[in-house]
């Protein structure tokens, strides 16, 4: 049995919920070189373009020991996109290397 809507009920008051927002989605593969380095193989988040990005990720080993809260707060300038020159990814605690464009995306359909 429904019950029916109170005369209370003012419709002008009513605010629907915003549609849920969905981020797109980037590819990454990520590839051990050596102990230390990382190979990353993603699509630029702004050109889409397809990029090889040799990283070092920082270890207690291998990095200076920051005061505690204090973050880097300002990103690579190295990583920068071959084909835009925007930041093709964000990443934090690594030194990046060197940046390459690939030819073709591993993430592209193939013709055939």
């Amino acid at each position: 049995m429904t019950k029916p809507i109170s005369e209370n009920f003012d419709e002008s008051h009513y605010q629907p919920e915003p549609p849920e927002q969905f981020f797109p989605a980037q590819h990454l593969k990520v590839y051990q070189t050596s102990p230390t380095e990382q190979l990353l193989i993603c699509e630029c988040q702004k050109c889409q373009a397809p990029l090889s990005i040799e990283v070092v990720f920082m270890t207690p080993q291998n990095s200076k020991p920051r005061p505690k809260g204090k973050t880097d707060s300002k990103p690579d300038n190295r990583a920068q996109c071959p084909n835009c020159g925007q930041i093709p990814i964000y990443l934090e605690s690594c030194i990046v290397k060197s940046v390459n464009q690939l030819p073709t995306s591993p993430w592209q359909k193939s013709e055939s």
